[in-house]
């Protein structure tokens, strides 16, 4: 195994942990933010599309202004972002 493929290997392993992280910091957003809004309005944990991100990350600044798991969720984001350019420069797509 050349050295490209095995970084390519441990960027995969890292993208997977960020994104299970990344899910479970959501999660727990969604959690804060429901024990404040109330029943009608609360946000559901399946099916999720931008425009509901968009709005759980508006209602959790806005409810929870101290809160640091929004600033988490986009630090994994980059985090994987540039984890999948580590697995394609590792894999030989260019």
């Amino acid at each position: 195994m050349t050295p490209r493929i095995i970084v390519g290997i441990l960027a995969l392993v890292c993208v997977s942990v960020f994104s299970v992280q990344s899910s479970i910091a959501s999660l727990q957003m969604v959690e804060e933010v429901n024990k404040k809004l109330s029943l009608d309005s609360q946000f559901g944990e399946l099916v999720w599309y931008w425009q509901k991100t968009k709005r759980l990350h508006r209602e959790y600044t806005r409810l929870c202004p101290s809160g640091q798991l929004l600033r988490k969720v986009y630090i994994l984001w980059w985090l994987s972002t540039i984890g999948l350019l580590v697995i394609a420069w590792g894999f030989g797509v260019f």
